[in-house]
């Protein structure tokens, strides 16, 4: 499963900042897609519409930055409304059980200037396992329609999901 994690976001108030800067995700302006094999015939596509979180960037030091995800399982949303039933039924997701995943970062390996290696904790029906997300810094700035401080990422990251008790059902 390919998790397009974070194409988001993030507001704070004020300027550039020497100090760590706590921005919110916004949830306008935030995906969290996917693309999973279907038993080897196609792959299906499909997102998470609730998500909320925080980032707290260190631009002096990015390392010592990290990011805080929360997702409502029942929010996926893979445009046809019998297999997102059945994605949220007992079967596969369970999000009458397990109604939220989330992600928290533990390390941030810096790769480039507009790269890092985001590595944390994801926890999806109740197991909690480590993930490692390839993340782009896309932009910094004050948004031109509010001038506020505003920070762009893309991540991506594959989990292999029978690691959190997904079936694989391929004959």
């Amino acid at each position: 499963m390919r998790a397009l994690f974070f194409a988001a976001a993030l507001f704070a108030a004020g300027a550039a900042h020497a100090e760590p800067v706590t921005y919110a995700l916004d949830p306008a302006h935030t995906q969290v897609a996917f693309s999973i094999d279907r038993f080897g015939f196609n792959r299906v596509l499909g997102q998470f519409d609730a998500v909320e979180g925080q980032l707290i960037l260190d631009e002096a030091n990015p390392a010592n930055s990290s990011v805080r995800a929360v997702v409502q399982i029942g929010s996926v949303s893979s445009g046809n409304a019998t297999r997102d039933e059945h994605l949220r039924g007992n079967r596969w997701l369970n999000a009458e059980q397990f109604a939220t995943m989330s992600f928290e970062s533990t390390s941030v390996r810096l790769i480039s200037d507009t790269r890092a290696e985001v590595t944390g904790n994801l926890t999806l029906m109740g197991q909690t396992h480590p993930l490692t997300l390839d993340v782009t810094l896309n932009r910094i700035a004050d948004a031109p329609n509010n001038n506020r401080r505003t920070a762009g990422f893309s991540a991506t990251g594959t989990l292999d999901r029978t690691v959190w008790g997904w079936p694989l059902l391929r004959t």
